[in-house]
């Protein structure tokens, strides 16, 4: 399984950029990452974000590869983030469907089922805000892209709501990022992740909680996805 990572900016968040590049090193994720600028084209900063959301889908839609990670600028990553996400058996086998959408950040919203063993919670999509990492297949990416005005609000908001026709909308349990305390660019709200720990590890060696290792039973391939 291979994955492509895009991050979204704009110039004024150099600074914000490069420390969240860093932490994503420093969890040894591998692969290419990409960033997609903000053109400075529109006349709100809220308007150029909706516009480098889309840009950024777009290209993750032509992506090659079997998943594509959407980041924000502004993430903290965990210490163990590629070794968590990589042991998540959500994703092995990607789903026959093609289509997946989950979200590695929780800031606190509703949830519909929670399923321990798996490491996931699925989410009501009416109520799901919060984009800092996001995890597609690039088949996912081209139908949210291809249905970007059939719904209304920001993009960390109808993104899940058009992805929801094809996929649950997952939540890893726990968020394996957190929100860097960063100056909104548009005024929107300070939040975090609700379960970050930078410390947790799903696949600790000398573990003996059974809860911290995962498997994936027979219903989940049939109903869940």
């Amino acid at each position: 399984m291979n994955f492509e990572t895009f991050f979204m900016s704009c110039p004024e968040r150099e600074a914000t950029l490069a420390d969240s590049l860093t932490s994503l090193e420093a969890s040894g994720w591998l692969g290419p990452t990409e960033v997609v600028l903000d053109d400075g084209t529109g006349s709100t900063g809220l308007g150029r974000i909706h516009r480098t959301w889309r840009r950024m889908l777009r290209r993750a839609a032509k992506s090659t590869a079997d998943l594509v990670l959407l980041c924000e600028d502004d993430v903290v990553f965990g210490r163990w983030f590629a070794e968590n996400l990589l042991s998540w058996t959500l994703l092995d086998p990607l789903p026959g469907s093609g289509a997946m959408y989950a979200s590695l950040y929780n800031p606190g919203r509703p949830f519909l089922i929670r399923r321990e063993s798996e490491r996931c919670l699925i989410v009501d999509p009416r109520f799901v805000w919060g984009a800092q990492a996001l995890l597609l297949t690039p088949r996912t990416a081209r139908f949210v892209d291809a249905a970007w005005d059939d719904c209304d609000g920001n993009p960390d908001q109808r993104m899940p709501l058009i992805a929801s026709r094809v996929t649950p909308i997952y939540y890893h349990l726990p968020s394996l990022v957190d929100h860097a305390p960063a100056a909104s660019t548009w005024g929107g709200i300070d939040h975090r992740a609700i379960d970050f720990d930078a410390e947790w590890r799903a696949c600790n060696p000398g573990a003996t909680d059974k809860k911290k290792r995962m498997t994936l039973p027979n219903h989940l391939a049939g109903h869940a996805r």
